[in-house]
């Protein structure tokens, strides 16, 4: 191929310099990189958002323990109850057999 069928275009109207392009690329990466700091302090501020949920949800999950702790302490003492009282009743109705079988003799 001879020099003269190679297309210079160079010297059209419109066609950027290299300058200019690289000026238009580094334009392009400051825009990219102002869009990713925008997105990083998104991800930073639901992070945030996120930590703090679980900071309340930890509280409320130890007051709920606490809770259920009481609740099986008071349940134990009421079974202890429960199971004093079923005695006595046995105990009184094995007492009362005795006096009814005591009476027919």
């Amino acid at each position: 191929m001879d020099l003269y069928e190679i297309e210079d275009t160079s010297e059209w109207l419109g066609t950027p310099t290299r300058l200019e392009t690289v000026k238009h690329y580094a334009s392009m990466l400051e825009e990219d990189i102002q869009d990713l700091k925008r997105q990083l302090q998104a991800a930073k501020d639901n992070v945030a958002s996120l930590v703090a949920m679980n900071d309340q949800l930890s509280a409320e999950l130890q007051k709920n323990r606490a809770w259920m702790a009481n609740l099986e302490a008071e349940t134990t003492e009421q079974l202890a109850e429960i199971q004093s009282l079923s005695m006595v009743r046995d105990q009184n109705d094995r007492l009362r057999r005795e006096l009814e079988a005591a009476r027919r003799q």
